[in-house]
């Protein structure tokens, strides 16, 4: 089996839905390239694999090359294509990513919900969720130790809204301050047009830098090194139809570090070992427990780890991923 995956070099979700994934799959070659062109094409690959679309390439032009060389077309979804309406992306090409699914010999998703939104555009659809390798590269449960219980957020500017929910309940939890440390992740200081977004965010989950402190984007192929000096996530979510069709990454990502993670009771999170937050007042109740009962924190933080192994180990899903990839590359 010869795969070609077109996707940009630091792109999370390129990583996690198509290198991360094809790089642990067995095959006979892969290439990753952030070009389509005819150069890369004539090495007779059986399958094209993209996330959603190619930026800059029309969709034409890639069912011209289908015809042409004769691989099989496997899109990927991992997110819904209509968004809330506060969302900080403005007009997201919702059409282009359709026209897709439409013309894709397979589509891949992450959950039951999201399939049964592509399913009315094709009938070819799969599941295969989000998974980590644990134990191998960047997935290790390595970490530092603190005298202080440390509580991390990792997220992207999309989030806003999300993080906002925080910015109330945290208040409280200045009554922990000797105890406890907050870390904001992810800040990218070269995306200057939104100063102001993530100025809000970091003030919301730092209580004005009263609580922690801030760290900047780190490549994807090295950001679980955010969660080396954790001690439990905190992951706040807008119950949206948008969001109920995200992953449950962050929660994967927690368990690496054998550590828990404290979450707004929506989906995608749903049924997971998490530590919920149902209402407002839980925030502070879930941080003093975490903060005061070290116990309870390595309970917890066990439970979602060997969740998360039994369910989204990389390795047992691949198995999935390589049987559907047979299936239609003849």
């Amino acid at each position: 089996m010869r795969i070609l995956v077109v996707t940009q070099q630091n792109s999370g979700v390129g990583y996690h839905r198509l290198m991360l994934p094809i790089y642990y799959l067995p095959k006979t070659y892969a290439l990753f390239t952030d070009v389509l062109n005819e150069e890369n094409l004539k090495d007779n690959y059986d399958i094209l694999l993209i996330n959603r679309f190619i930026s800059g390439v029309e969709l034409e032009t890639i069912l011209a090359y289908k015809e042409k060389y004769g691989f099989k077309l496997i899109v990927d979804i991992d997110d819904y294509w209509v968004l809330d309406s506060h969302h900080i992306i403005k007009n997201y090409p919702t059409e282009t990513i359709i026209e897709h699914i439409k013309a894709a010999d397979l589509v891949t998703t992450t959950h039951e919900r999201l399939r049964d939104r592509i399913l009315p555009f094709n009938k070819y659809v799969e599941i295969l969720p989000n998974a980590l390798p644990y134990g191998k590269d960047q997935f290790t449960d390595v970490r530092t130790e603190s005298e202080k219980v440390r509580f991390v957020y990792a997220g992207s500017i999309t989030h806003e809204k999300d993080v906002a929910i925080l910015r109330n309940p945290l208040k409280r939890v200045l009554e922990l301050k000797n105890q406890v440390e907050f870390c904001f992740c992810g800040y990218n200081p070269e995306e200057k047009y939104y100063a102001s977004v993530w100025h809000n965010m970091i003030q919301a989950f730092t209580c004005g830098f009263k609580l922690g402190h801030i760290r900047a984007a780190l490549p994807v192929t090295e950001y679980m090194n955010f969660y080396n000096d954790a001690d439990c996530t905190i992951v706040p979510l807008m119950e949206t139809t948008f969001n109920s069709m995200k992953s449950n990454l962050k929660l994967l990502e927690t368990a690496c570090k054998k550590i828990p993670a404290i979450v707004s009771n929506v989906h995608p999170y749903k049924g997971a070992p998490i530590l919920a937050v149902d209402k407002q007042t839980d925030w502070f109740k879930q941080i003093k427990k975490v903060t005061q009962d070290a116990i309870y924190r390595q309970e917890k933080g066990l439970e979602l780890h060997e969740w998360a192994i039994q369910n989204f180990d990389l390795i047992k899903v691949n198995e999935k991923r390589k049987q559907l990839y047979a299936s239609i590359k003849m």
